[in-house]
Formats: structure tokens, C-alpha cells, sequence
């Protein structure tokens, strides 16, 4: 009995061990420390992005969308809740980067998808705007057509590329001087008629200009330093002036009633049409005065010659032109000057050409350009400009043009001349010719063209003659260009530019009500 009671009561065996929790592999709550799981789930979140970007990358290809001026997102968002070595880990391994701005995303890789470029293709094509050429532009007129107008001949035309036998007059005449005659012709009625011939003692004639305000009076120049001053209306003589020195006239410029005349001494004289003798004299050149050209307001006097040396005169407030006052210092260029023009709808601008070996346009600021400082802008040609004209109604310049070259050596600024004491068959001379640049025919050989400003796009090319184009004149309402070309002979009237259409005046309300 006793053995029953003890087998029914409660038992007194030690209790068992309890057992221990098993681990879960999908809790982490109490196998790590917060540290470590912040890490572990930034590295859960780039895998997920890699996969993403992955997957989008295999079905249309990647688009740069870099920006250089715009911040760059990172590719792989980092969670706010990161410690600083976490960041410091991502950076090593390139998960990370602390720019805000980038000039070049090297994550990202050029769509290399054809269907996705051809869409953009024709997208750029819908918003690009059709090249509209303004009716003003040489490309709407010498470009559309590149023929001349009209053809004349000048038999006798002087050889030399520094003459100025041609000029066009406000009344729509055109002068030409043919060895020691001077013909003029109404462009209107196309009657020709002639002025004067010169006795065979007074030279040959160089440089005919007509007077701007004055268009009835045309003053020519001869090779020996006589000055002549004519009347058309009346056809008679009105002043003769004669150089002391007998030196040739080179360049001749109008404003109102004073005349400047370059002479082949380095010597500018200025003449008045209505006094017997000169009324000034500047003695700055050291060699023939090529170019003279007077602003239009008359305040300023551009003068070149045969060194390259270009020079301002101020004429402002009734300022007597001498050499002492002289605007800024000498614009120096690499070869001889001839090629002078006034910018007439920005009175600042200066555009120079020069011939051999140099064969460039330069265009001055005299009012910002410092002194000794180089142009404001250039056109390299390799080839000799003759003359430069600005267009009135358009911001562009034309040039005509002669020989063309191409440099030797490398890059040869000037072809000095030669002193007399180096024989022919030194090695001075030999070096020198072998350094002197190779004359070649390009598309700007004998040329007329058009440049655009300030771009400096050339507008239009055309071949003008087949010789040198010596001299070009405008027409009185600045539309049509005359050149002339001794080796044909003969003139020729281009159709450059066009005036602005006058736009339809859009009625207001101010139009139709009116203040009581």
C-alpha cells in the first residue's frame, strides 16, 4: 500500500534543464546589434537598385542625363539613418559620392537604342526653325543670283592696283578715268558724256572723287601732283592746285568742302573748293599716303600708306588737322594699306585691308581699342584686299580681292625687301625666296565677297574678274557696287544688298479713341 501512495503523490526527480531558443532565420532581432543591422539593410537596398537598374537597362538602354550645370542624383540613394563609416565604407567601394555638382556622369552610358535616336532625331527637326534670309542680306541678292548688271569698258584705265579711277556720284554717275581722259555716265538715261582730257604734260590721271555734298564737282589727281577741281553742270575747270614736290596723288576724300589728298611724299594737304591755296598740311607718313577716307559726321580722318601704318586725325569742335593732333596711336599692319571704310551705323568701327604678303581685314574700335592693342577682330585671307565697303541697310562688310597665296615655312607674317648689298646667288636671298609665299588661285582670287558681322561668317563668294578687281565704289542708295579691273578693262555693277521693306503700321487703340 505504501508502495501505491508514493506512486500516486507528486513527484520529487530534479526538474530538467529548460531548452533553449531556436534560432529563426528570418529574425535578426537578437543575433546583431543596431550598428551592424543599419549596414545590412543599406546593402539590401543597393542590391535592389542594382537589380532594378539592371533590368531596365536590358529592356531599353540607359540615357544620359547628365547635366553639367544642373546636380547629377546619385544612382544609388543612401538612407538617411547611415553612419558616417558607413558612408566612408560606401565611398571605397564607389557606392557613394559626396559632389553635389558633376561635369560627367560615369555611371551613366550613351543610349546605344536606334528607335530611341531617331525619335530624337525628329524631335530636333520639328522644333528647328527653317533659315529665313533677310531681304536686306547679299545672300538674297548676289548669292540667289552671282551675274553682274551691267558691263562697261574703260579703255585706258590706270595699271596700278593703288589707283582710284572710278567713283560714283549722289546723282547716279559713274566716272572712270581712261589714261588722260574722264568720261562719266548717267545711270538713269545712260548718256555718256566727257569731262576734260589732260594735256600730255600734266601726267596720268590716278585718282578721281566725286563731292558728296556737291555732286556736280569731281576732283582728280594726277601722277605729277596736279589737282584738278571740275564742274560737270558747266563743264569747266573751277580750281587747279599743283604740288611743289611734283609727287604722284595717291588717296582723295570729300567732306563737304574740303578736300584731302594723299601724295606719294608720306604728305595729306587739304584744299578748300573755294580757296586758291591749300588750307592745311600734316606731315606724319614716312611713305606714299595709299588710302585716305573721312568719317561720315566729318570727325574723324583715316589715313594709310605704304608701311602698313594707319593713322586717325581729329577733327572735332573745329580742330585744325595737323600732326600734333593725332587720335591714339599708329595701327600698324604687315603690309600696304589701301583698303579703308567707316562703319556707318556704328560710327566706331574702322575696317582696314592690306595687300601682299599679309592679306587680312581688320576692323578697330577706336573709341575701347587701347594703344598699340591689336584689332578688335581679323579675317586671315592670303589674299590682297583692295577695298572694303559697309553695307547701310545690313550689319555686313564687302571685300574685293586680288592675288592669292599660300605661306611657306610655316607662318610667315612678311616678306621684308631686300637689302641692295645681298647678291643673287647668297644664302640670305636663297632663304628668303625660300620663305616667300607661293601664289595659288582659291576661291577668293579676284573675288568680290560679303562678310557678316560680328560673326564674321563669310556670306557669299563671287568671282568678279579675271584679273585683280582694282577699286569698288557704292551706289548712292547703297544697294549696288561698281568694280573695276585693269587687266580686262573694264567695269562692272553687282546687285549686292537690298533695302528693308517698310512694315505696315498696326492700328492701336490710341488710334481709334481720342483724349477730350
Amino acid at each position: 500500500m505504501d508502495d501505491k501512495n508514493a506512486i500516486a503523490g507528486p513527484s520529487c526527480s530534479t526538474p530538467a534543464p529548460s531548452r533553449k531558443r531556436a534560432w529563426v532565420p528570418g529574425s535578426v532581432t537578437n543575433m546583431y546589434s543596431a550598428a551592424k543591422r543599419r549596414r545590412m539593410s543599406f546593402a539590401d537596398d543597393v542590391d535592389r537598385d542594382f537589380e532594378a537598374s539592371s533590368a531596365e537597362l536590358e529592356v531599353g538602354g540607359k540615357v544620359n542625363v547628365a547635366d553639367r550645370f544642373i546636380s547629377a542624383p546619385q544612382d544609388n540613394t543612401i538612407p538617411l539613418q547611415t553612419t558616417p563609416r558607413t558612408r566612408r565604407i560606401a565611398k571605397v567601394f564607389g557606392l557613394a559620392d559626396e559632389r553635389i555638382l558633376k561635369y560627367t556622369d560615369t555611371n551613366a552610358e550613351t543610349s546605344t537604342n536606334s528607335f530611341l535616336n531617331r525619335h530624337r532625331f525628329n524631335y530636333h527637326q520639328l522644333l528647328k526653325k527653317p533659315h529665313q534670309i533677310p531681304q536686306t542680306s547679299a545672300e538674297a541678292h548676289l548669292g540667289a543670283r552671282k551675274q553682274f548688271m551691267l558691263a562697261l569698258d574703260g579703255p585706258g584705265i590706270p595699271s596700278d592696283l593703288f589707283a582710284y579711277p572710278i567713283s560714283w556720284s549722289a546723282r547716279n554717275a559713274i566716272a572712270v578715268a581712261c589714261g588722260r581722259d574722264v568720261y562719266y555716265q548717267n545711270l538713269d538715261t545712260r548718256a555718256i558724256s566727257h569731262l576734260f582730257k589732260l594735256p600730255p604734260n600734266r601726267g596720268k590721271l590716278i585718282t578721281i572723287e566725286w563731292s558728296l555734298k556737291e555732286p556736280n564737282m569731281l576732283a582728280a589727281g594726277t601722277s605729277n601732283g596736279d589737282i584738278q577741281l571740275w564742274d560737270t553742270d558747266t563743264t569747266s575747270q573751277v580750281r587747279r592746285w599743283q604740288e611743289e614736290a611734283f609727287v604722284d596723288v595717291g588717296g582723295m576724300s570729300w567732306c563737304d568742302k574740303v578736300l584731302a589728298v594723299g601724295l606719294g611724299d608720306g604728305v595729306i594737304t587739304l584744299y578748300d573748293a573755294r580757296e586758291p591755296d591749300p588750307i592745311g598740311r600734316i606731315e606724319s607718313h614716312n611713305d606714299k599716303v595709299h588710302g585716305l577716307r573721312w568719317r561720315h559726321d566729318g570727325n574723324y580722318l583715316a589715313s594709310s600708306d605704304q608701311q602698313g601704318v594707319v593713322q586717325l586725325w581729329d577733327a572735332r569742335a573745329g580742330k585744325s588737322l595737323s600732326a600734333t593732333n593725332r587720335w591714339r596711336s599708329k595701327m600698324k599692319h604687315s603690309a600696304p594699306v589701301k583698303a579703308l571704310g567707316w562703319c556707318p551705323w556704328k560710327p566706331e568701327l574702322l575696317a582696314t585691308g592690306t595687300m601682299y604678303p599679309d592679306g587680312k581685314i581688320r576692323i578697330w574700335n577706336i573709341n575701347t581699342t587701347p594703344a598699340a592693342a591689336p584689332a578688335t577682330h581679323t579675317i586671315p585671307l592670303n589674299t590682297s584686299v583692295t577695298s572694303v565697303v559697309w553695307s547701310p541697310h545690313c550689319k555686313e562688310l564687302l571685300s574685293t580681292h586680288g592675288m592669292s597665296w599660300q605661306p611657306r615655312a610655316g607662318a610667315s607674317e612678311s616678306c621684308p625687301n631686300l637689302p641692295s648689298d645681298v647678291g643673287p646667288n647668297s644664302r640670305a636671298r636663297r632663304m628668303r625666296e625660300r620663305e616667300r609665299p607661293m601664289s595659288i588661285k582659291t576661291a577668293l582670287t579676284n573675288s568680290l565677297t560679303v562678310h557678316s558681322y560680328p560673326s564674321l561668317r563669310r556670306v557669299v563668294s563671287v568671282p568678279a574678274h579675271t584679273g585683280a578687281v582694282g577699286h569698288s565704289c557704292l551706289s548712292p542708295d547703297g544697294t549696288k557696287v561698281f568694280t573695276i579691273c585693269p587687266a580686262e578693262e573694264a567695269m562692272k555693277m553687282w546687285q549686292v544688298w537690298g533695302v528693308a521693306q517698310a512694315g505696315e503700321k498696326q492700328e492701336s487703340v490710341f488710334d481709334r479713341c481720342k483724349i477730350r
